[in-house]
């Protein structure tokens, strides 16, 4: 429904300001344009920030970011487990396990349990995975996850999914935009200046929907 150059800049724009990690509109506009530009293996060129060019890409990016903004329903914050695993290991005296607990947390983000289960029972599904896969004990008299208010379950579908994740196949890239012109040539073409009618991409149209 939304070109998806576009919505994936609007997403990382998004990213910056819920992560606390803010950039500047202009930067994120510079940088597609100029992966666009290699990806297509046009002239890099520099956005021109007093143009009615820009004037135009940054409309159309603040357009996009209220999109999203409203398909979430303005629901963005979601807390991430990562500080709860290391607090939860330092307090069982299994240090340990850190790297293995960390690796694997990093890898849940590739998975729906942050919107699914709240921080803390990822965070002990993943010390439980962790703890599995290296073979080392921890304190089942009473049951550790008690202390957290987590329940071996919902700790086992966690574990369940991440492992499901590493079972996946390699990821194969699918060409989403194909019948649109690149985003150099559509997204960030100056409004002000007509356009050659009937011109479309045919090759590396489909490029660039994972950055």
């Amino acid at each position: 429904k939304y070109p998806v150059k576009r919505v994936a800049c609007a997403c990382l724009w998004l990213a910056t300001k819920l992560e606390e990690i803010p950039r500047k509109l202009r930067d994120i506009l510079q940088v597609f344009l100029r992966m666009e530009c290699r990806r297509e293996g046009l002239p890099i060129e520099f956005l021109d920030y007093f143009s009615k060019r820009y004037e135009h890409l940054k409309s159309d990016l603040i357009k996009h970011e209220r999109l999203l903004l409203r398909e979430f329903g303005f629901i963005v914050h979601v807390e991430h487990p990562h500080k709860l695993v290391l607090n939860y290991l330092q307090m069982m005296d299994a240090q340990h396990l850190m790297q293995e607990a960390w690796s694997l947390v990093n890898d849940s983000l590739r998975t729906p349990l942050c919107v699914r289960f709240n921080a803390e029972v990822v965070a002990c599904g993943v010390i439980y995975l962790a703890a599995r896969r290296k073979h080392e004990p921890l304190p089942e008299e009473p049951p550790w996850w008690g202390l957290f208010n987590v329940s071996q379950s919902d700790m086992e579908e966690v574990c369940r999914m991440i492992c499901g994740l590493y079972s996946l196949p390699k990821a194969q890239y699918i060409h989403v935009v194909e019948s649109s012109r690149p985003l150099a040539q559509c997204c960030f073409t100056d409004p002000a200046k007509p356009r050659a009618v009937g011109t479309l991409a045919t090759t590396g149209g489909g490029e660039g929907s994972t950055e």
